[in-house]
Order: C-alpha cells, then structure tokens, then sequence
C-alpha cells in the first residue's frame, strides 16, 4: 500500500504535495450513468471509440451530472493560504489537521526568488511577471518573519500555553495538510477556475498536480475538459 500511495503523488512547492489516496469509478462509470437514461447502460465499454465520442459530447453540450459518478480523495499538504481559497469550493468535502491536536512541525513556504515578482497595477489581486529588483531581499524578510513566529509559538508551549492559543502566531505561510474528497465534475470546475492565469500561482501548481494524478483514472473525461477549457 505505502508504494501505491508514493507512486501517486506529486510534490508541490518547497514542502507540499498533493496524493491520490482513493478513487472511486473511471472513464466507464461516467458512460454507464449517461446510458442508463435510455436503457443501454450495459453497452459501456464495448465500443471504446462510441465511448469516447459520448463522453466529448456529454462535457461539449453541458450534459454534467454523469460526471459526478467518479470520486477521488487526494491528501493535500499546502500553506494555510492556499488552504483557505481551497475551502472556498463548497462541493468539496474536507478534514484538515488540528493545531488544537498536535504541535505543528516548523515548515513554512518562502516563494522562490522567480515569484517574488510586483504588485500589478491594473489587477488590485495579481502580481505581474515582472523582476522584482528587491526579490532576494524580500524572500530573506518572509523567512525571518516566518522564524521569528515559530519561536514565539514555540516559547509559548514552553509556558503551557494551550495549543489552540499558541497557533494564534503561527503565519499564513505555515503549512498544514487535509483530505479532500470531491467528484469528478467539481474537480473539473475547480482546476477551470484554479489553472486559469488569474489564479494565485500557489494555488494554480497545486490544481495542476491533481490534475496529473486524475488523468491517471478518468483520461478521456479530462481531455474533453481540457479540449473546452476556455
């Protein structure tokens, strides 16, 4: 099992990843649910070529709810920040760690000097792809802030201070980690939102990830959603 689950995952960031733990259904599971309306559902998977053709049309024409009869489940490890637009999408459902639990490891995400770029202009929201001159300096600030906290948090469990209290300190940038369990359609909804350029890029690495890993279980479904992706 643990060679399984290595071999499905995809590392993200400077301390994330992003697992495939369990799925549910594939490619077929979405023709079955599309021919059982007019009585054929025992046809799926006998002619791949008409598979293939029902599933491009089902995503062209908008036909969706056959696309909720696959499920995955994926362990994600992330910054809070990316965690926090994550849990934005309501179908999802979630279990993250709690810091009220356990003691939170020092891992922390400092941006690589590429992504310490400027604030845009013209998008209150966005950075832009240009230099930022002061990119080294920047990136040795939100390390040392980011040590500093975990020092004060540490101290603070030095004095007993309880759990839930102590993480109060703890950056954005801290990492934690979740189980995630969405169904095909919805995932497909997110990475058209969440691989989009306007996206953060933190958060775009990660819906990219899981794409790499989704394929591995529903293709062709996903190749008609990249076919249509605007």
């Amino acid at each position: 099992m643990e060679t399984y689950l290595r071999s499905r995952c995809v590392d993200v960031l400077d301390h994330g990843f992003v697992r495939l733990v369990d799925s549910m259904g594939s490619d077929l599971s979405v023709v079955r649910a599309a021919r059982v309306s007019y009585d054929a559902e025992w046809r799926a998977g006998d002619d791949t070529e008409g598979d293939r053709k029902l599933i491009n049309y089902l995503w062209k024409h908008k036909h969706s709810t056959p696309f909720e009869a696959v499920t995955f489940t994926f362990e994600v490890k992330a910054p809070i920040f990316v965690l926090r637009q994550w849990h934005r999408h309501r179908t999802w459902s979630y279990n993250e760690l709690s810091a009220r639990y356990k003691e939170l490891p020092e891992e922390y995400y400092v941006p690589d000097v590429e992504q310490i770029t400027t604030q845009s202009t013209n998008n209150k929201q966005m950075r832009t792809d240009e230099p930022n001159e002061h990119c080294l300096e920047i990136g040795e600030y939100i390390d040392e802030q980011n040590k500093q906290a975990f020092r004060l948090y540490h101290k603070l469990l030095d004095l007993e201070c309880p759990r839930e209290l102590a993480r109060t300190v703890l950056p954005l940038a801290t990492y934690s980690h979740m189980f995630a369990t969405v169904n095909l359609l919805n995932l497909m909804k997110f990475c058209t939102l969440r691989t989009h350029d306007h996206a953060q890029y933190e958060i775009r690495v990660y819906a990219k990830a899981m794409l790499e890993l989704a394929k591995t279980v529903a293709p062709i479904c996903l190749a008609a959603w990249e076919r249509e992706s605007p």
